[in-house]
């Protein structure tokens, strides 16, 4: 849902298991917090490193020096802008925390999954052991039935 990782909402909500709709609600609210701004463009055209590269080229140009560097390379300032912010959001302590709390439930969530599986094997483990001696029980009475026979 953000940056450097922005996963789809389907993936949020799978991953949490809740609904999409409450995912897409949650990317709303950030985005009225100013901490996810919108792509003004599909940057399909460019890789994460050419816009930092670009970035980087731009951070010290002055205005005028911009306007000529964007009409050189075909881009518009604005998506300097918008490229700037979501670097910046990135590397924001709300966004480490999230992707920090996400991980912590991916780990939790394996954890469980597997004292599940193991809950499992024993529940099968002690419903085979239950029957045996149900069945060692019969064995024995019959015997002895036999015996006193």
């Amino acid at each position: 849902m953000m940056p450097p990782y922005n996963w789809s909402l389907r993936q949020v909500a799978d991953d949490i298991g809740v609904g999409i709709a409450t995912v897409h609600g949650w990317r709303k609210q950030l985005e009225l917090e100013g901490l996810i701004i919108r792509k003004i463009e599909p940057d399909s055209e460019h890789s994460t490193e050419q816009i930092f590269t670009i970035l980087l080229e731009t951070a010290a140009l002055s205005e005028h020096e911009l306007a000529e560097y964007c009409r050189k390379h075909g881009l518009y300032p604005e998506h300097l802008v918008a490229w700037k912010q979501n670097c910046l959001a990135a590397n924001q302590p709300k966004h480490r925390q999230l992707v920090d709390e996400q991980r912590a439930v991916r780990s939790e969530k394996a954890r469980i999954r597997a004292l599940e599986k193991e809950l499992r094997r024993k529940d099968k483990a002690l419903a085979e052991l239950a029957a045996l001696l149900v069945l060692q029980e019969k064995l024995s009475a019959l015997r002895d039935n036999e015996e006193d026979d």
